[in-house]
């Protein structure tokens, strides 16, 4: 919300650019699609749970935005909850962070993962995630996940153009 003292003095009103929220909502829009309900029905078969929440926290949606936007401009990155390992992985690209639930700045994800994984934000940090770490609660590279990763590529390519995106977020 813009008070009116920078109405008056003409200052932009703080939060994302419109390209960004545009990026946004197509984006989610293509998560929330019937398609990609059922890759996430098959990642939430990988990963532990069994709904689309413990999808949205999955390495295998990480792996889908590197192919779609190319390796080279995707940095994986861990939610590590009270100090523990890491309970959700997103994926770093530019200025800001895709997770399963939309594009957010890094203020703004630390304090949605403390919400979604009722973290203590003092006790909770975001830093790399090498998917290559024997993790039990995220699944990268099992034929079964590679397979989700590469149709939900294909569906996030068909509906967003990934050089525009690279673009937007900065790359």
């Amino acid at each position: 919300m813009v008070d009116q003292s920078q109405r008056q003095s003409g200052a932009p009103a703080k939060g994302p650019n419109q390209a960004v929220t545009s990026l946004n909502r197509e984006f989610r829009a293509v998560l929330v699609s019937e398609e990609a309900a059922n890759i996430g029905r098959t990642i939430a078969q990988i990963v532990r749970g069994d709904g689309w929440h413990e999808a949205k926290a999955s390495a295998v949606l990480v792996d889908a935005i590197g192919a779609w936007l190319g390796r080279d401009a995707v940095q994986p990155m861990g939610f590590f909850a009270n100090g523990t390992g890491p309970v959700e992985i997103v994926a770093r690209v530019g200025k800001y962070y895709i997770t399963g639930h939309g594009i957010e700045n890094e203020d703004d994800l630390t304090v949605n993962c403390c919400e979604r994984h009722r973290a203590r934000f003092s006790q909770s940090r975001i830093e790399d995630y090498d998917p290559d770490s024997n993790n039990t609660r995220f699944t990268w590279g099992s034929p079964l996940a590679q397979r989700a990763a590469d149709r939900l590529a294909g569906l996030l390519a068909e509906e967003v153009d990934a050089e525009i995106a690279r673009v937007v977020l900065g790359v």
